[in-house]
């Protein structure tokens, strides 16, 4: 009996010495009686002796006493000798159900802990890039106000802190006026670069070029296949140029949907044929149309975020809400449309919203 309960011990020797943890086993009188090769070699013990090297002064004994007193399982963080251990230390039960010690597990965690702090202060840092990338898109939006006979205003609405919209109302001359909308796909760092790229090179291309549409999207989409991204990264854009002499709108659309809306006593939408910018569309062509207005008329652009919004129930916004709104107000209508989307919606918004409504005076 005696040899079973000592070739017992035996195995249980071996088995705690091939862990490569520290453990060490402790008696109801908090007396180290038994320590593994790991935790000598590593936090140290005196054979002759029978002395831990990790006392009181270095491991707050606290742990091993509750253990002793509940019989529960604790576990929590302790830095010695400059390194962190997770400790987990468990009761020892005898034959009869009763505490009789506690083993003892040291987990190095040091490097888990530091990639961890490294992961945090990243992502800090990540975010405060990201609201000062946010920052700088919004403060890139026109006013809201006059453009000589053109009233703008607008709704900007992200779903995340970047977004891939992006829309524009600047004077190319005297007489014209560009105007134009662009939705890049996805609404992360990459959407929210492209929006930067179209809203930086339009703004940089010779004033014959602005004054066509047609060309205007040609020029954008040859620079955007010289980025070379991924056949996945692709925008859609309207632009269009306001003749304010002539009352004369010129435009052209590279995929962009919903259509912009004419608003005048009817709804038209203007309609242009014209693939979205990428390269899978390398020799795309642009066709422009134009379209009459007079004081009084507006123009409503959308991105797909307002028209395929959905609520509760599944069902989508749609255009005919739009539709209805800017025919039945004439002061307010975005205001009113704000409005009646959010209480549709209802729900955590899933797509950048971007509205840009120009009024003719």
């Amino acid at each position: 009996m005696e040899e079973d309960y000592l070739y017992s011990q035996k195995i249980d020797h071996q088995v705690l010495n091939g862990i490569a943890d520290p453990i060490r086993v402790l008696d109801s009188d908090e007396r180290v009686i038994f320590v593994n090769e790991a935790m000598e070699k590593t936090l140290g013990y005196d054979r002759k002796n029978l002395l831990c090297d990790i006392d009181e002064s270095i491991f707050n004994p606290d742990i091993t006493r509750s253990v002793l007193r509940t019989g529960e399982v604790v576990q929590r963080e302790e830095i010695i000798k400059d390194t962190i251990y997770s400790v987990k230390c468990s009761p020892v039960l005898g034959q009869k159900g009763q505490i009789i010690g506690v083993v003892e597990v040291f987990r190095n965690v040091t490097v888990e802990r530091r990639l961890q702090r490294e992961i945090i202060e990243r992502n800090r840092a990540m975010v405060r890039e990201t609201m000062a990338a946010s920052q700088i898109q919004k403060t890139v939006l026109p006013d809201k106000g006059f453009i000589k006979n053109l009233k703008i205003d607008y709704i900007y609405k992200p779903s995340n802190m970047l977004s891939g919209d992006m829309f524009d109302v600047f004077e190319i001359n005297e007489d014209n006026i560009a105007v134009y909308i662009s939705d890049s796909v996805g609404h992360g760092f990459a959407a929210s670069m492209v929006t930067m790229f179209i809203k930086s090179l339009i703004r940089t291309l010779p004033i014959f070029i602005l004054l066509s549409p047609s060309k205007t999207l040609d020029a954008i989409s040859n620079r955007f296949s010289l980025l070379k991204l991924d056949i996945e990264n692709y925008f859609t854009c309207f632009y269009g140029v306001f003749n304010i002499k002539k009352g004369i709108f010129t435009y052209a659309n590279a995929g962009h949907l919903p259509l912009p809306l004419k608003v005048s006593e009817k709804i038209e939408y203007l309609h242009a044929e014209g693939n979205p910018i990428s390269r899978f569309f390398k020799s795309a062509k642009y066709k422009e149309e134009n379209s009459k207005f007079y004081a009084g008329d507006k123009i409503l652009f959308m991105t797909d975020g307002v028209s395929e919004s959905r609520n509760l129930e599944g069902e989508v916004y749609g255009l005919k809400r739009p539709e209805e709104i800017m025919l039945e107000n004439d002061i307010d209508e975005l205001s009113i449309l704000k409005d009646n989307l959010l209480s549709f919606t209802n729900i955590t918004q899933t797509d950048d919203i971007s509205v840009l409504l120009l009024s003719v005076w």
